[in-house]
């Protein structure tokens, strides 16, 4: 048996974003360092859980042209692990590709950065005998379009082969198309286990082998990167077996919370719900963390919200109830999405406009569900799936769109999902036409 850590994505001269200047110094300082600490930390779990060797799937740096304090804490990280008999490999990707200005910091000696021109092959070896083979190639330039993946290829002698590369597999539309390649070139070239960066969410691409897995970024940095992240823990057994375990390590972590006014008839309550709601995400993530909160709902505090400064007022009294407590919860912004109170059921009753579309909308949620109950039998549950049977046309006419197939990530609702797609077309109508007076 043997084990090793794949990261990636470090990112380390990047910002974090929202530190404004009414952040706290301490906050702040906190923020600033995030990337470090969270890669002070992957080194860590190295450390603590003994491994075999480390993995870096490129971009350990936010730009080609690195600081020299960024190199530094790299280095250091490399150092540590090259103190404690711990071989790293490290390839380049489209963020740190090597056409940059690079300080030039002194590397440790089982510290082995991939060529940029070919894959390159480099044993690792435990008590005399190769336990793994690492197979890299890294980013020479910014914007490599050629599939790299296609040119690895496992030696007939690799104990055990690894792919150490840096792209997009399978065209994810969430990041840049560098190094394009599909699961099928990953298979073809016969590694064990496929050690990938580029997509910034931790994943399982393909838990059989070959075992291909994105490590994401160990910490996020800015509202788009909300999830835990961290860096996989990889164990391979003597009967073969890959299990790949992800390992948290983010210092800070960005939520996007909602927070409903309905029942609340105070600014103060306002600011008490928006408190409790980060706190509690606090809780959970057992960590500091960024909110960007949302209000949302309707409620008779709707047209108060409007009003010049009481946004700011709520989020600076949220701000203090929160406190300077460690782990810190910081309130990134607070915004206003909210809407006046309204009777739905009385507004569907109405002989208007509205009325009239609420009551369609009515009519074809009842439909739905008993179609996907199977109906009652006769000629008014016929009606009614044939009324469901209509919709489904009309989602048969925006899937067969060629414009909204990409952004529908081809992902069809049905039963539940799909009533609550209406649920909330209803609530968009009714915002859309409803008098706001």
């Amino acid at each position: 048996m043997f084990r090793f850590l794949h990261t990636g994505d470090l990112h380390l001269d990047s910002p974090f974003v929202g530190i404004s200047t009414d952040v706290p110094p301490a906050i702040g300082a906190i923020l600033r360092d995030s990337t470090l600490t969270a890669w002070r930390r992957v080194v860590d779990l190295a450390l603590e859980e003994r491994v075999d060797f480390f993995l870096v799937a490129g971009d350990a740096f936010e730009n080609s042209n690195r600081t020299l304090q960024g190199q530094v804490h790299f280095r250091d990280g490399l150092r540590r692990l090259a103190d404690a008999g711990i071989p790293s490999f490290v390839v380049t990707g489209n963020h740190d590709h090597e056409s940059g200005r690079i300080p030039a910091v002194t590397w440790p000696e089982l510290a082995h950065r991939f060529s940029t021109s070919r894959v390159e092959a480099m044993p690792v070896v435990r008590d005399g005998q190769e336990i793994a083979r690492i197979y890299g190639i890294g980013y020479r330039v910014r914007d490599v379009k050629d599939n790299l993946a296609a040119r690895f290829s496992k030696d007939a002698d690799a104990p055990f082969a690894v792919g150490l590369l840096h792209a997009n597999v399978g065209g994810d539309l969430s990041a840049g198309n560098y190094a394009p390649c599909t699961l099928d070139d990953l298979r073809r070239s016969g590694m064990d286990y496929w050690a990938l960066g580029h997509i910034h969410r931790h994943q399982v691409l393909s838990a059989e082998r070959p075992t291909a897995v994105y490590c994401g970024n160990p910490q996020g940095r800015d509202p788009g990167e909300t999830e835990p992240r961290g860096c996989y823990l990889v164990t391979v057994k003597d009967s073969g077996e890959i299990l790949p375990e992800f390992k948290a390590v983010d210092e800070v972590r960005w939520q996007l919370l909602s927070v409903a006014i309905a029942g609340i008839t105070t600014e103060e309550g306002i600011a008490d719900a928006v408190t409790g709601a980060v706190d509690q995400a606090r809780s959970t993530a057992e960590r500091s963390v960024v909110a960007r909160v949302t209000l949302t709902g309707r409620g008779p505090m709707h047209r108060e919200l409007l009003q010049p400064g009481t946004l700011n007022g709520i989020l600076q009294v949220s701000r203090e109830n929160l406190g300077s407590a460690s782990p810190f919860a910081w309130v990134e912004s607070l915004r206003n999405a909210t809407r006046p109170e309204m009777d739905i059921e009385a507004r569907r009753q109405a002989d208007d406009f509205l009325g009239g579309v609420l009551r369609l909308f009515a009519t074809t949620r009842a439909d739905l569900l008993a179609s996907d109950a199977g109906g009652a039998g006769g000629g008014t549950a016929d009606a009614a799936e044939g009324r469901a049977g209509g919709l489904d046309r009309v989602l048969d006419d925006l899937y067969a769109n060629t414009r909204a197939r990409s952004p529908l990530r081809a992902h069809r609702p049905h039963g539940a999902d799909l009533v609550a797609v209406l649920d909330a077309a209803e609530a968009l109508v009714v915002d859309r036409l409803a008098d706001e007076g």
